[in-house]
């Protein structure tokens, strides 16, 4: 009898830690996700997915301003062409207005690299083509 009982209890033990390794296993996990939250700026930046057209299209236009040569240049937000490529890697075709008349087309390709959509620093210029 007294085998039979220490053979249960070892057993009750063994599943015992079992438990406990599970137990200290989703309480890691849980750490892991509250820090995410914490050191995140914008929760949405966390589950916001691809971003969308209009999204590629205001980076785009980021990345163009700087290389014309007015400054009062105008970009039509309804008059643009957008593509997906591959993975996170875009292409917009769009014109802008320069003033006087003058009009540049262009066509840049970008690589989103993930987080805030809106911050110009989570994107790469792969190509920008002006005419």
């Amino acid at each position: 009898m007294g085998k039979k009982y220490l053979a249960e209890k070892k057993k009750k033990k063994k599943s015992a830690m079992g438990g406990v390794v599970v137990l200290v296993i989703l309480a890691f996990i849980f750490v892991f996700i509250i820090a995410k939250f914490a050191l995140t700026n914008n929760v949405e930046d966390t589950f916001s997915g691809a971003p969308s057209h209009d999204d590629v299209y205001t980076i785009a236009k980021e990345y163009v301003k700087p290389t014309l040569k007015s400054a009062d240049a105008s970009f039509s937000d309804s008059e643009y062409e957008f593509g997906k490529e591959q993975d996170s890697v875009y292409v917009i075709k769009s014109h802008v207005d320069l003033g006087g008349g003058q009009r540049t087309n262009f066509q840049i390709t970008l690589r989103f690299h993930g987080g805030a959509k809106n911050d110009q620093r989570n994107w790469e210029v792969l190509n920008l083509n002006e005419d």
